[in-house]
């Protein structure tokens, strides 16, 4: 049986040799994943120049902040009087260094192979500038890119290994018994062969191993040229060298199982575009389409307009009260108390924005969580689906990394908050060992990266099996085309 196999496969690799057009789709292929790769490799460097130049302005603004206070503390302790500073520029002042001037920047930084799919990272950016202030107010604060780039969507590998590399793949592999019974040719192996099945079999791998290695090698090059050769060792490599190899086998075993039964290749090939089209295209949308339709959550735009409103409540909140205690008071419009007394009201107000803020997002938060849960339920009804969250996590531009980042970011806000109000509430001014003991963002979420390539098991198990159930059904097409 296996001289049979081997005898088929080189037949067909012999001929493959010699048709052009089939080197034409195979370099056209390989030239794709890797400009491709080539762009994601661009967008990690604009990511990373993104959050260099966040942190360096960070850097910048804190030097300058304890600067000023030097300059101020000392010029208090020689006696030399100089002029005060408006509160939002006095690096003094808690209320107002908390809310902006010395804003502490979190950010996510590229993983390792973050070149493989965009993900996420279009929909929000490497870096933010944490605050006092409500979360609306840093976390959707700048424009990531153009929106017509954004509604045209982004090439990567991704992209190529969900959308293009099944095209390849059924265009080998999608007339071997047509084709041949067609040209009169089919009756003629299957004499010729001791073992028709095996022959057949061997040819069909012939088909099938080109793109896939094509493929393989395409990212292979391009993960050593543009993310550097050590990355070939990680796990996270072989994990998308796994991921490639069954997405194309699955489309392998649908052209077999298409082929085999016994049709002509107009048939095979109307269908199995039809399959293309359903699989990496309506399936995707369907499950979004029904996730959203079953937890319905607002735009983010319209999260941001509402979460900003409420804020805009609040502050129309404290001006009206602002104005009752004028008129009460004879129209003094400073409550007694003094800076402290309006500080502390200053406060107050943003703490009741910042409670109807952090509802707001909360819910739109839930929302999502629960058509992100359902949405990965339905997710195995496609396995391009499947393919595509895959590669998004082992880039760590998932939705799994991009949660746990913004979990931090809420903690980080939460700390943040705490080390300035807390001051600004008891009237202390900042010094300089409290520029010193500022909370700082550490990323560390290295664990969940290495865990990354061992959280594959479901959604691989998810394209293994319909492949395997193809595989038999087109197995016993071919055993019926080549009778024993």
């Amino acid at each position: 049986m296996s001289s049979a196999f081997l005898a088929g496969f080189r037949f067909e690799a012999r001929m493959m040799r010699r048709d052009g057009a089939i080197w034409f789709a195979l370099l056209t292929l390989a030239c794709v994943a890797l400009f491709a790769l080539a762009m994601g490799s661009a967008r990690v460097a604009a990511q990373q120049a993104a959050i260099a130049a966040a942190r360096a302005d960070e850097t910048q603004r804190i030097a300058n902040l304890q600067k000023t206070l030097a300059q101020l503390q000392q010029a208090d302790a020689q006696g030399n009087p100089v002029p005060e500073p408006p509160p939002f520029r006095d690096p003094r002042n808690p209320t107002f260094m908390g809310g902006g001037p010395a804003a502490a920047v979190a950010a996510l930084a590229p993983a390792p192979l973050a070149l493989v799919a965009i993900g996420q990272s279009d929909l929000l950016p490497p870096a933010v500038r944490v605050t006092t202030n409500s979360k609306d107010s840093f976390l959707f604060a700048d424009e990531i890119d153009n929106p017509a780039n954004l509604m045209s969507g982004a090439t990567d590998l991704a992209f190529v290994i969900v959308f293009v590399y099944p095209l390849v793949v059924l265009a080998m592999a999608f007339n071997l018994l047509a084709g041949e019974r067609e040209q009169g040719t089919l009756a003629m192996t299957l004499a010729s062969a001791r073992r028709p099945g095996a022959a057949l079999a061997g040819k069909l791998a012939a088909r099938v191993a080109a793109p896939i290695i094509a493929m393989l090698l395409a990212v292979t090059v391009g993960v050593w040229v543009f993310a550097g050769w050590e990355r070939l060792a990680s796990p996270g490599f072989a994990a998308l060298l796994v991921v490639a190899l069954l997405y194309g086998l699955f489309w392998a075993a649908l052209a077999a199982a298409v082929d085999g039964l016994g049709r002509g290749s107009a048939f095979n090939a109307l269908t199995l575009i039809g399959a293309w089209v359903a699989i990496t295209m309506i399936l995707p949308a369907a499950i979004n389409s029904l996730a959203a339709f079953a937890h319905p959550a607002p735009s983010r735009i319209d999260m941001v307009l509402a979460a900003r409103a409420a804020s805009t409540d609040a502050d129309k909140a404290r001006d009206a009260s602002l104005a009752r205690y004028a008129d009460e008071h004879g129209g003094g419009g400073k409550p007694a108390g003094g800076m402290q007394e309006m500080t502390l009201r200053r406060l107050a107000t943003q703490e009741a924005a910042f409670q109807r803020v952090e509802a707001i997002v909360a819910e739109h938060d839930a929302q999502l969580a629960r058509q992100r849960d359902m949405a990965e339920r339905l997710g195995y009804l496609s396995p391009a689906y499947l393919t595509y969250q895959a590669m998004a996590d082992i880039a760590g531009s998932g939705a799994t990394r991009y949660r746990a980042f913004l979990d931090r970011v809420r903690d980080f806000h939460v700390d943040w908050r705490a080390f300035f109000l807390s001051r600004a509430k008891a009237g202390a001014s900042l010094t300089a060992e409290d520029y010193a003991a500022m909370p700082k963002f550490t990323q560390a979420d290295e664990e969940l990266m290495a865990r990354a390539p061992t959280g594959l098991a479901a959604p691989l198990i998810g394209v293994a099996l319909p492949m395997l159930l193809l595989a038999a059904f087109g197995a016993f097409g071919y055993r019926r085309a080549a009778p024993r």
